[in-house]
């Protein structure tokens, strides 16, 4: 009997360690969140400076390209040969030392 007699006392100090428990979870848990919305606002900056970055380039290469059409047609630019270069021997080749 004396054993029940302990136990209120007994559960109000379980009670009391859970009590801290949750609260130190609830504070872990909002650190964790806390380090993620910063991580997640650092990378979402890096992307779009990345992004930047990377229209910049598609703008200066898509003026390069509508530059070489226009000098194309204008006929101010050599066309490119598609045809495969021939096997022509160039000079100093088959010369036996």
């Amino acid at each position: 009997m004396s054993e029940l007699s302990t136990l209120p006392a007994r559960v109000e100090e379980l009670s009391t360690q859970f009590s801290h428990f949750q609260a130190e979870v609830r504070a872990e848990f909002s650190a964790v969140r806390a380090e993620i919305k910063d991580w997640t606002e650092t990378l979402r900056a890096e992307i779009r400076a990345g992004d930047e970055e990377t229209r910049h380039q598609m703008r200066v290469l898509h003026e390069d390209v509508i530059g070489r059409l226009t000098l194309l047609q204008e006929g101010l630019l050599p066309r490119r040969s598609t045809r495969a270069p021939s096997k022509k021997k160039g000079p100093g080749r088959n010369r036996t030392p």
